[in-house]
């Protein structure tokens, strides 16, 4: 299971007083493919380039409250101005967009040539997000 610090739990497109902090939006899944041929507990395991947005990071299923999202900042200044100028904030459908690979791999453990992705292995989402991993199957198999 992944998590990004930008996923709220409040509707799309619909305004709301900005107070900002809101709700956290639900876990994700990375999506690792087999390609690589290695398992851990029947799964396969993830190396710092399984980082492909909608391939290995699908949307969180919930809102980006990221204020750095073009999306978000363009409803959240339009619902402000209807609102008479109390400051209002609309959500965006999340949209993973992580050009770079996974940082903090294992520096002695590789696969196919790269780090293998640990518990510590965060990756930075270009909206303003910071995903991370909260739980996984290989969570007990040794990476130094």
């Amino acid at each position: 299971m992944i998590k990004c610090d930008k996923s709220c739990a409040l509707p799309l497109g619909v305004p709301v007083p900005d107070s900002g902090t809101f709700p956290e939006g639900v876990p994700g899944s990375l999506v690792v493919l087999p390609t690589n041929k290695t398992m851990s507990n029947n799964q396969p395991i993830a190396n710092i380039f399984d980082n492909k947005p909608m391939l290995n990071i699908n949307s969180f299923q919930m809102s980006c409250q990221s204020k750095t999202n073009p999306t978000v900042i363009s409803a959240s200044a339009s619902a402000t101005a209807a609102a008479m100028g109390v400051k209002m904030f609309v959500p965006a459908p999340c949209i993973p967009a992580v050009p770079s690979p996974w940082g903090s791999g294992s520096l002695s453990c590789k696969l196919c040539g790269f780090s293998l992705v640990t518990m510590d292995s965060t990756l930075t989402c270009t909206m303003g997000g910071t995903i991370k991993i909260i739980n996984s199957s290989a969570q007990n198999t040794k990476v130094n």
